[in-house]
């Protein structure tokens, strides 16, 4: 929803898809190209899920993990990541994020500029949240409760 410019919502009303029924990679769309000049997503990655190695010609990505580890490698540099770990990915550098934990790991991702990202996500099949899924999400939204205005 858009009030004012405001753009206002909850995870659970937000479309989640993957890119390719193939992959196990699933992206709740939580704003995108339409609303605001990017796009920013919560990435589940399933054990042993990864993104296929990537770079972006202008956009500057940001991951904050939410929940579970992997690895990020950037370059020819791996970091571990875990719950709380965030990285900022500059435009021009290849980039790749691994779930290397026994549990799903899941990642906050915004990307600015969108470079078509929500579009790519948008063009893949739906998919859905299951049990797992909406206690982590439901579990960082409750930790977080928002103050009445």
């Amino acid at each position: 929803m858009t009030i004012e410019g405001l753009v206002v919502g909850h995870f659970e009303q937000c479309p989640v898809r993957k890119i390719s029924s193939s992959d196990s990679n699933k992206f709740v769309l939580l704003c995108d190209g339409t609303q605001v000049p990017f796009v920013s997503v919560v990435e589940i990655f399933d054990v042993g899920g990864q993104t296929p190695p990537n770079e972006h010609s202008e956009a500057y990505e940001y991951f904050y993990v939410l929940g579970g580890e992997g690895v990020a490698t950037v370059g020819s540099s791996d970091v571990a990541i875990r719950t709380g770990s965030y990285f900022i990915v500059p435009p021009g550098h290849n980039h790749q994020v691994r779930n290397t934990g026994t549990g799903r790991l899941y990642v906050l991702t915004t990307m600015v500029p969108d470079e078509s990202f929500s579009e790519l996500i948008k063009s893949g099949p739906e998919s859905s949240l299951d049990e797992e899924d909406l206690k982590v999400l439901r579990g960082v939204h409750s930790a977080n409760k928002p103050s009445t205005v």
